[in-house]
């Protein structure tokens, strides 16, 4: 993606959010998760502000699926959604990357033998793919309730852990087993386990 089309990519990304998404709040927070999630893992991971533009892309789209399914596969029509709404400003392996990463947000983790589109990406791209999903999993665990529970969050790293702690209000526990649940992509890249504190 070029850097002087990402502001025009982004309006055209949150006017299709704001279009397709039935829930802009879960939307918002889930993003502003994501990006704090990337930001303190940085260290580990080592992308710069391109690759945080694609995450903030697939967050924000990440559940459009919900606007054609009424349950189920929301995942899997948020992919095919995003690779059709033509996008400004990607080509077409940032599309397909964008897609996947918000197919991958819940349910199966990214499959190359199982997964022909996933398959078909280079392996520093499905590196960067499993990286991003695994961020956008955890946020959107962490807004699970739809409700907003988690505030702010901070990443300490050390060799074998990660914590992340979180400013929260009340009902958090939910969001946090969510979280957890869905979190296992993220400790298989990090090498690390993750730990959650309030």
């Amino acid at each position: 993606m070029r850097r002087d089309k990402g502001d025009a990519t982004i309006s055209f990304v949150i006017e299709a959010a704001r279009t397709y998404d039935p829930d802009p709040a879960h939307n918002e927070k889930v993003t502003d998760l994501a990006l704090a999630l990337f930001d303190n893992l940085q260290p580990l991971h080592g992308y710069g502000p391109i690759e945080r533009r694609l995450l903030e892309i697939a967050s924000r789209l990440h559940d459009i699926g919900w606007s054609q399914v009424v349950s189920g596969k929301h995942h899997k029509m948020s992919a095919r959604m995003t690779l059709n709404l033509g996008i400004p400003g990607l080509d077409e392996q940032d599309l397909l990357t964008v897609a996947l990463i918000a197919r991958y947000h819940t349910k199966a983790l990214p499959d190359s033998s199982r997964h022909r589109r996933f398959g078909s990406l280079s392996a520093d791209r499905r590196e960067l793919v499993e990286w991003l999903a695994g961020m956008l999993r955890i946020a959107d665990g962490l807004d699970s309730r739809h409700d907003n529970a988690v505030k702010h969050l901070a990443c300490e790293i050390s060799k074998q852990v990660i914590t992340i702690h979180l400013q929260v209000n009340d009902g958090f526990r939910v969001d946090i087993e969510q979280a957890s649940r869905k979190d296992a992509l993220l400790v298989q890249k990090t090498g690390r386990r993750i730990e959650y504190q309030c």
